[in-house]
């Protein structure tokens, strides 16, 4: 049953607003970097900068669900 009083419930919610705007963050960084970027440098960058975030939210999220269950 869907609880809001239940502690996983309001921590999972608190976790998906973080991770929500993260990635809106790092989507107006990487929109930036590949629009406004000259030549093929920041768009490296980009990739890199993707990837990295990436990286981050997976484990993250390993580390929440671990700490959940």
């Amino acid at each position: 049953m869907f609880e809001i009083t239940n502690v996983k419930t309001i921590a999972s919610l608190v976790y998906t607003f973080i991770m929500l705007a993260y990635w809106t963050g790092a989507f107006v960084i990487m929109y930036h970097l590949i629009r406004f970027g000259v030549g093929s440098h920041p768009k490296k960058i980009a990739i890199i900068f993707l990837a990295g975030s990436l990286f981050l939210s997976i484990i993250t999220t390993l580390f929440f669900a671990r700490v959940i269950l």
